[in-house]
């Protein structure tokens, strides 16, 4: 059975889903969590336990159980949420999960609190975890498949990037939201870096992929702004860290820093290693990201015109050029 995108559950689903696990407990209310594209989350709220993330995974089973594999590998090492329980809805097709409810705020959440200090701290804190997440590593790269298996590598592993830019120059959601002048661009840009970045072909470590400040949660532990979690491991592969260092520095910009250098430093104190043109390289890498977000159905115009917007920075940044 596929699982139903359009899944609303009511209460009553929520209970019945929640009962193999928690059969004891009580089910007052939930509602949904924000910020996820792909999957639904639901905080379930108990009469007498702590509240649970109920996950309803949108998308093919294989996704469901990479991800909660690698949270339970990756559980008590880095900061991510517990798995309770895992299951398959017979009514909608969802395969779900039952996770802990970590409490924090995201990144996202902390940055727009205008707070310096916080953001700093939350930042070097995130290069730490990302160091962390690095030290996990496999015998090559490419997709993580059934079992934390690593599937055959993208393009045969050789300069998988432009090659994957190039694939969503052909997507039709693509092409709706670009002109065929900005199409040509990024072919042409991205293959201009294809000889640096075909020096990375061969790292196999743990990649987020999503490494950015919807899925981290940050909390004040002791008078500093640390990592609690981080969230949404579905499109984690094996590969190279400059994907989520570039993730993570995104909206950064070199002439007003918020995050920098603490996150580079946090990175860099607890194992991270980055090239001398990291921060450029971290750029050019993101693009494969932002076009891959543009082949998206159901993105959100206002999200779409923001991706727009970052592509043509760096296309139009002369550092890069």
């Amino acid at each position: 059975m596929n699982p139903t995108r359009d899944f609303k559950p009511s209460l009553d689903d929520v209970r019945r889903l929640v009962a193999p696990a928690f059969p004891n407990e009580t089910v007052n209310d939930f509602e949904e969590l924000t910020g996820g594209l792909c999957n639904k989350n639901l905080k379930v709220n108990f009469t007498r336990r702590d509240p649970v993330v109920l996950r309803l995974y949108q998308r093919h089973p294989q996704v469901a159980e990479t991800e909660l594999a690698l949270l339970r590998r990756l559980r008590g090492s880095l900061p991510v949420p517990e798995v309770f329980y895992v299951g398959s809805d017979e009514v909608s097709g969802n395969p779900y999960a039952l996770i802990e409810y970590v409490t924090g705020i995201t990144f996202q959440t902390l940055k727009q609190n205008n707070d310096l200090p916080a953001i700093q701290q939350a930042s070097y804190s995130s290069g730490k975890v990302l160091a962390a997440i690095g030290q996990y590593t496999f015998p090559s790269s490419g997709p993580l498949l059934f079992g934390l298996k690593v599937g055959a590598p993208y393009f045969g592993g050789v300069n998988p990037a432009p090659h994957i830019l190039d694939q969503c120059l052909l997507s039709e959601d693509f092409q709706r939201r670009t002109t065929a002048e900005l199409r040509v661009s990024l072919h042409d840009f991205i293959w201009s870096w294809s000889k640096r970045l075909a020096d990375f072909d061969g790292d196999c470590q743990l990649v987020h992929s999503d490494f950015g400040p919807r899925n981290i949660l940050v909390r004040e532990i002791q008078s500093r702004w640390q990592v609690v979690a981080v969230l949404d491991w579905e499109f984690a592969f094996s590969g190279s860290p400059l994907i989520d260092v570039g993730h993570f520095l995104r909206y950064e910009k070199q002439t007003r820093p918020l995050r920098e250098p603490h996150f580079s430093a946090g990175f860099l104190e607890h194992g991270g290693k980055l090239p001398e043109d990291w921060w450029q390289l971290g750029r050019v890498i993101d693009l494969t990201a932002l076009c891959d977000l543009l082949t998206r159905e159901n993105l959100p115009d206002e999200l779409a015109s923001e991706v727009l917007d970052l592509i043509h920075a760096t296309l139009d940044d002369p550092v890069l050029r």
